[in-house]
């Protein structure tokens, strides 16, 4: 059996399709399967994977019965026979050493360790500065260990860049009952399950940015999508008696759109809550002023303000014995 399998769902793939595939042959390390699963695609893209199939019978085609990348990872896990489990979009590049070291980590991890690594967006233009910042957030959390501090600001592993053992993840379920997007909602799972993320710190990731990426272009990958998941993940992951939220950006009307709407009580607060003598949505705005510690307290902060005033927020939460990660969250 082969000691990795790297799942890849394929959909109108065809330009890159040979181009991630041959990143995967070229690995210095050589014991792994590729699945990949054709999600009713109707370019050349299965094609395309015939050819490497027929050459080399690490390569696997199967073909997707359902419509969607969900059911195309279920079909692709249950196809999986490798002790570690990985992912491979169709578009992207993997470096030649990326399966070796995440190998060679996990070979000496504890249990329910995930292994991740540096991301690199590369494409055929600029790379626009949000792309960028995203980029340099998710390595710099990664690295330092912030993984699971940062869960509810944004998706904080990368689907193609994760290596975990497959026993570990069929043990919480797989990928079955999860909602879209999958990859945060997989995320979701782990931090539920208590799973440590370590970082090499090795780029093992090239991460292709184009317009008909999925994420550009599939409903299920917008921002009101990724708050519904995050709220309702929130609501149901961490108990509290008493919320707060902080903000009165966008950030903060999603989140507390999503909460009148379920029904949830809270409390909103800003900086400057004079701006809103009116309130918001016939909601009072009060002053973060009146922010005290006590048993059960949950803060979401719907800002992100720039470093230096970070530092001061987060040294006023202290004061306040609010611990990020634990009382107090960005979104």
């Amino acid at each position: 059996m082969p000691k990795v399998s790297l799942i890849m769902p394929f959909f109108q793939a065809e330009r890159f399709l040979r181009e991630a595939l041959l990143s995967v042959l070229e690995q210095d390390f050589e014991d792994w399967e590729l699945i990949a699963v054709n999600d009713q695609s109707t370019d050349a893209g299965a094609e395309i994977v015939s050819e490497f199939v027929f050459e080399d019978a690490r390569f696997r085609l199967f073909e997707n019965d359902q419509k969607g990348i969900l059911p195309a990872l279920q079909l692709g896990l249950k196809k999986a026979r490798g002790k570690y489990i990985g992912r491979i979009d169709a578009d992207d590049r993997f470096p030649e050493e990326r399966l070796r070291l995440m190998v060679d980590f996990l070979e000496g991890a504890k249990p329910k360790t995930i292994v991740t690594g540096l991301a690199q967006y590369f494409s055929d233009r600029p790379i626009s500065k949000g792309y960028a910042k995203y980029q340099n957030w998710l390595n710099e959390t990664n690295l330092n260990g912030y993984t699971w501090e940062e869960i509810y600001r944004e998706c904080p592993i990368a689907s193609p860049n994760w290596l975990m053992r497959r026993e570990e993840l069929l043990k919480v379920g797989g990928f079955d009952g999860l909602s879209y997007p999958e990859d945060y909602d997989w995320c979701f799972r782990c931090y539920q399950h208590q799973f440590d993320v370590q970082s090499l710190s090795a780029t093992t990731l090239l991460w292709r940015e184009h317009p008909a990426r999925t994420s550009r272009n599939s409903e299920h990958y917008q921002q009101e999508a990724f708050f519904r998941l995050k709220i309702r993940r929130f609501i149901e992951l961490e108990s509290f008696e008493e919320l707060i939220l902080w903000g009165s950006g966008r950030k903060a009307r999603i989140t507390a759109a999503l909460l009148n709407e379920w029904g949830l009580r809270f409390r909103w607060m800003d900086l400057k809550p004079s701006r809103y003598p009116n309130g918001i949505n016939d909601q009072k705005i009060e002053d973060y002023r009146n922010i005290e510690a006590r048993p059960g307290l949950k803060l979401l902060i719907g800002v992100y303000p720039n470093p230096a005033e970070r530092k001061d927020l987060e040294a006023f939460l202290i004061s306040r014995l609010l611990r990020k990660g634990r009382d107090y969250w960005y979104l």
